[in-house]
């Protein structure tokens, strides 16, 4: 009996090996889209502060470092009464980032507020991007930043 279950056990590795010979097809999660760096072995996080300055605006940078894009810009709002958020998402070798402000409401002094912000995208395999910052205020979203980042 107990070389008949050793016997099973060979049986069924050689199977197992044999159905996953390790070469990718179509629809195998390991094989790279025509378009651009593959992302299904790779989950892309998001990190990003704001600050906020009366008198400075940060100018829109991105560039690309070992399985990121690091990023900076600012958002110019009416007042300070604004909250500032960012999400992003990835769809082949394009990478967005949605920077949003929302107002916080209430009574605020009319000064144009700098929200100066930085940012990385991180988790990413290497390859040429396309990378975009889209700011959303007020409803109407304007792009702020388009160009090629390499990540290594």
């Amino acid at each position: 009996m107990n070389g008949m279950t050793r016997n099973l056990l060979a049986l069924a590795l050689l199977a197992a090996t044999a159905a996953c010979d390790a070469a990718p097809t179509a629809s195998s999660n390991f094989a790279a889209p025509a378009d651009g760096p593959s992302l299904a072995q790779s989950k892309s996080r998001l990190t990003f502060s704001v600050t906020q300055s009366y008198s400075e605006e940060t100018p829109q940078t991105a560039t690309g470092g070992v399985g990121r894009i690091d990023f900076t810009g600012s958002l110019v709002t009416g007042t300070p009464c604004y909250s500032v958020t960012a999400t992003h998402g990835v769809q082949g070798s394009t990478v967005t980032v949605t920077v949003s402000a929302a107002s916080t409401g209430g009574f605020c002094t009319q000064v144009v507020a700098n929200n100066n912000y930085q940012g990385s995208v991180t988790g990413l395999p290497a390859g040429a991007y396309t990378f975009n910052v889209v700011h959303v205020t007020g409803g109407s979203s304007t792009t702020a930043y388009s160009g090629p980042v390499v990540v290594q």
